[in-house]
């Protein structure tokens, strides 16, 4: 009898500590679930937010309106000589036009377009450089005006030798700049001066060759 009841107590004990054990383990492991959910979430949230920052697009600087554009994207590129050349109009008005203002280039260049069938062409005046190339219904244009030295600047004072202060009174702050490259852009039309020292030493007026 006393056997019997020892036994009993023995069965019950060891029935206590085990629903006891399975009571812990199943804490635990709800404990855990949770803990790895939470981690998840956060690990998710903190994952989604670095991705969509690196997929941002970076966009700089927004369009320039220092270079207000012609209805047609054109730009008139103004001269402190008095002469107005049209960035993206026809090539030969645009240099019968220089012709007759400042005379005849003093050299001239030519290669084959790799957009276009025809020649890139680009003439050189003193002071300034002015390029066109082939369009896609066979007509040329003006692409470019590059300044080589002060003995051409821009209208509003600006020239090879201005102080980065001086182009930013000019035209704004509305720029995108790195390592000494400044441009500021409208529609086509790029505005790139390269600062050295805070100086002006190369300056140009470019519409993009589509």
């Amino acid at each position: 009898m006393k056997l019997l009841l020892i036994t009993t107590l023995l069965i019950a004990l060891l029935a206590s500590v085990s629903c006891q054990s399975e009571a812990d383990t199943s804490e635990t492991t709800e404990t855990t679930s949770a803990d790895t959910v939470e981690t998840t979430s956060e690990t998710t949230a903190e994952t989604t937010a670095e991705t969509t920052a690196t997929n941002s697009p970076d966009t700089g600087a927004a369009a320039s309106d220092a270079l207000p554009l012609n209805d047609d994207g054109s730009y008139n590129c103004k001269l402190d000589n008095g002469v107005t050349i049209v960035i993206g109009s026809d090539a030969e008005t645009a240099i019968a036009t220089l012709t007759d203002t400042v005379g005849e280039y003093v050299d001239y260049m030519e290669a084959p377009s790799c957009v276009h069938d025809g020649s890139d062409k680009v003439y050189t005046y003193d002071g300034f450089t002015v390029s066109s190339s082939p369009a896609a219904n066979g007509s040329e244009f003006i692409t470019d005006i590059t300044f080589t030295s002060d003995a051409v600047g821009l209208d509003n004072g600006i020239m090879i030798g201005s102080s980065g202060d001086d182009v930013t009174a000019a035209f704004g702050e509305n720029f995108e700049e790195q390592f000494g490259v400044r441009k500021y852009v409208s529609g086509d039309i790029t505005l790139t001066i390269t600062l050295s020292d805070n100086i002006v030493t190369s300056m140009s007026i470019s519409k993009a060759v589509e």
